[in-house]
């Protein structure tokens, strides 16, 4: 997708129609949105205008994005992969692994990031526009409304969320945001963050993985295997070698991460709150996997802000590592998405 809008004109939204996609864009003078309602509200593009550079990572086997998935056979959680275009998405109420939910059956990342949302224009003003996004779930009772927030002049979009328990029961969630970065900002970058804890995930087949599972150490080293020899996590993987990884990082004095390119001396930062989410998974890949799903065309590095680690759902419940939400009960939230010119620069949070 080619941005129409480079111009320096403030905030502003307009929807256009893009390969049978309804799509809005929402804008200011220096950067611009691109936002999918009609799948999960994800996000397809996230520009910055000055170079025009889109951060978000394209999946270049469901590009253009894909709103259903094939009519094949089903399995290895081909129901997600069929319509993995990248960008970013949000992960409800089951996190990665298909499960049962209390009877319900949900697939790869949950229900919320593949219905239709609504969307509504706030407010569209010389000082800022507001988007409220609203996503409701079909097989399970939960809610998740976003109000988007850019102000005129900014490089940062700032959002509030709230997610609702439509039933009487108290329920579990895991939540999750997905943002996958890639293209030029990556080559040559490197995660910066605060996190003092780096965890990797459990593996029951550890000899497909390329650090040592279940370990927990200082960001940013993790042993390889085999050999244990220290690897960097912090540092994105060349396009096209093979390294890759899945970390989690955790013990955030406040949820902050960048990824940055000191070539470029531009940095696309995220901030949330460390209290809702006290993880947050990376993911990176110099190409990824040379068989299904990816057949080795995947450069990306993800920086997801997580209520819980990287397990499947009910191990989640049984040992306590979900959030809870109350019968007719609500969890808000806040976060704050940009472009910065300083390595270290923490964006605020609204207030």
């Amino acid at each position: 997708m080619k941005s129409r809008h480079l111009g320096t004109h403030g905030p502003r939204t307009s929807w256009f129609r893009w390969a049978d996609l309804d799509l809005l864009a929402v804008e200011n003078e220096r950067v611009r949105l691109v936002i999918w309602p009609g799948h999960g509200a994800d996000l397809l593009e996230f520009r910055h205008k000055a170079s025009d550079l889109d951060v978000l990572w394209k999946n270049p086997y469901v590009w253009p994005p894909r709103q259903r998935a094939l009519d094949q056979p089903h399995g290895m959680r081909s129901e997600f992969y069929d319509v993995f275009h990248g960008g970013w998405f949000v992960s409800l109420p089951n996190g990665f692994f298909p499960t049962d939910y209390f009877g319900a059956p949900l697939g790869c990342h949950g229900e919320l990031q593949s219905v239709p949302w609504t969307a509504e224009i706030l407010e569209e003003s010389v000082e800022r526009v507001r988007v409220r996004l609203t996503g409701r779930s079909v097989r399970t009772p939960w809610v998740l409304t976003r109000e988007l927030e850019l102000a005129a002049g900014e490089p940062v979009m700032r959002w509030r969320e709230r997610l609702d328990n439509r039933s009487a029961q108290r329920l579990p969630v895991a939540w999750l945001h997905h943002p996958a970065f890639g293209g030029p900002l990556i080559d040559g970058a490197e995660l910066v963050t605060n996190a003092r804890t780096l965890l990797t995930p459990p593996a029951d087949r550890p000899e497909l993985g390329q650090l040592r599972p279940s370990y927990r150490g200082a960001w940013p080293q993790a042993p390889e295997q085999p050999g244990g020899q220290m690897r960097d996590c912090s540092q994105v993987p060349p396009a096209g070698s093979a390294l890759e990884h899945v970390v989690h990082l955790t013990d955030f004095p406040c949820g902050w991460g960048c990824v940055w390119n000191a070539a470029r001396n531009l940095g696309c930062g995220l901030r949330w709150d460390e209290r809702v989410f006290p993880y947050a998974w990376s993911w990176a890949a110099g190409k990824g996997h040379d068989t299904y799903p990816i057949w080795g065309a995947c450069h990306t590095i993800t920086l997801q802000p997580s209520t819980s680690p990287l397990l499947p759902f009910a191990q989640l419940v049984a040992t306590d590592q979900v959030r809870w939400v109350d019968g007719h009960g609500s969890v808000e939230t806040t976060m704050a998405v940009g472009f910065t010119t300083t390595r270290d620069e923490v964006l605020p949070l609204p207030t």
